[in-house]
């Protein structure tokens, strides 16, 4: 291909170079010309086009020809070709060059902020035609380059996968789950069609790059499935010795008293799915209450395995189990006291210094959770101030949430930085006059 300037298409793959459009930077690749054989890729030929009828609105008038063509484009069934047209309608209007339509280099720096809008509308109608067809991966390609990703994300949400496997579930998997447009849905549609299996490994891939909200969203999933499993395999092995079970027992009714179950090694699921799910647990929030019940029924029955089948994981989990029911409580509120004791005595015990950060890392975020701010700048001023902000942990972000001027400024003369002693300062005198 020559070498063409940039130019901002949602159809192609990502180059070295950025170009705004609509406040969002698209990295896009050289830009086509009408000569290139390749002008779409995955388009399909434009057989349903009057040739005649064009030619004839052509020679007629050079403005009804392009609103001709954009009629025509956007009865007909790809709806690709609508974008470029919309584009080239308003620079011919424009006068400005036309055999790259959606190119912004040769847009006058005074026209740019009004030929994005007319980008994002023709994006817009592109994608929505695209999605009314069902055509959720190439709706996604204009959605996306607009930063709208509302419209895919409520198409793959009414989502109905088939009774079998087809190459139209997988797409919708990949957009929800893989890129993360929807992935509560995607791990959904992955647990009906996939399995625990399969859907522990790839969201245990993706976890820690979803949002916030859609982790606890799919934890809550998991961990939801994962109890139902549990509770019908362990009720099975009862009901062998106690036919007359009351019924909607839960898991904890189930185990309670019966060690016997756990005898010889025995387990009721795979412990790497349990041990997984336990630990995507711990993004849910006080208001699952319901799945947080059943999550430290979870760990309750993990802490009833032989040692060997509890994986331990870097402190304060490396007693997985046992820490997670203590984790959960302090979260739903139960045992609240006791549980946060457990944690600070883990603390106080450590002796290695990268153990204390770890558990006064969870110390602290649990705290938060408790809303019990004092405690938690408390803890992280003396364990955590000098952890370097990279590590995801910012003593200057706690200060902030918790309104604790104070502590920043006792931070900022330990590190030695007098920017933001002062910035503390005026910010506790800003604060104290609203």
């Amino acid at each position: 291909k020559a070498c063409c300037p940039m130019r901002v298409d949602p159809r192609e793959g990502a180059a070295d170079a950025g170009v705004e459009v609509g406040g969002v930077t698209s990295k896009l690749p050289p830009p086509r010309t009408f000569g290139n054989s390749s002008l779409i890729r995955g388009k399909k030929q434009v057989e349903s086009i009057m040739w005649e009828k064009l030619e004839q609105a052509c020679a007629a008038d050079s403005s009804a020809s392009l609103d001709f063509l954009i009629d025509e484009l956007r009865a007909g069934d790809d709806p690709h070709y609508l974008f470029d047209a919309l584009l080239l309608k308003w620079k011919f209007e424009n006068q400005l060059p036309l055999l790259q339509p959606t190119s912004m280099s040769d847009v006058p720096p005074d026209r740019k902020g009004e030929f994005e809008q007319v980008y994002i509308d023709a994006a817009r109608q592109t994608g929505q035609k695209l999605l009314d067809a069902s055509r959720l991966a190439d709706a996604w390609m204009y959605f996306r380059a607009i930063n709208e990703p509302d419209p895919v994300t409520a198409a793959i949400d009414q989502y109905e996968p088939p009774a079998e496997m087809n190459d139209e579930l997988e797409e919708v998997l990949q957009l929800a789950l893989y890129q993360r447009i929807h992935p509560a849905k995607g791990v959904s549609l992955m647990l009906k069609t996939h399995g625990m299996c399969n859907t522990v490994t790839a969201l245990d891939q993706l976890f820690l790059d979803i949002a916030p909200r859609d982790r606890t969203a799919c934890a809550r999933l998991m961990v939801n499935q994962l109890y139902a499993d549990v509770v019908h395999n362990v009720r099975y092995e009862v009901s062998q010795r106690s036919p007359l079970l009351p019924p909607d027992l839960s898991l904890g009714d189930l185990i309670a008293g019966r060690l016997w179950l756990f005898e010889n090694d025995n387990y009721h699921i795979d412990v790497s799915h349990l041990n997984a799910v336990v630990r995507f647990a711990r993004s849910l929030e006080q208001s699952d209450r319901e799945s947080l019940e059943k999550a430290i029924q979870l760990a309750e029955y993990g802490a009833c395995l032989s040692p060997h089948l509890q994986y331990p994981s870097e402190p304060p989990f490396d007693t997985y189990y046992e820490s997670h029911q203590h984790y959960f409580q302090i979260v739903l509120s139960q045992q609240r006291d006791d549980s946060l004791r457990y944690f600070h005595e883990r603390l106080e015990a450590a002796s290695d210094p990268q153990d204390r950060e770890l558990i006064a890392y969870v110390l602290v975020d649990l705290l938060m959770r408790a809303q019990d701010y004092a405690s938690a700048v408390r803890v992280a001023e003396t364990y955590l101030n000098d952890v370097h902000e990279q590590s995801g942990f910012s003593f200057v972000t706690l200060c902030q949430d918790t309104h604790d001027m104070a502590a920043l400024q006792r931070h900022a003369k330990k590190v030695n930085n007098p920017v933001l002693y002062l910035a503390a300062k005026l910010q506790a005198s800003r604060n104290a006059s609203s």
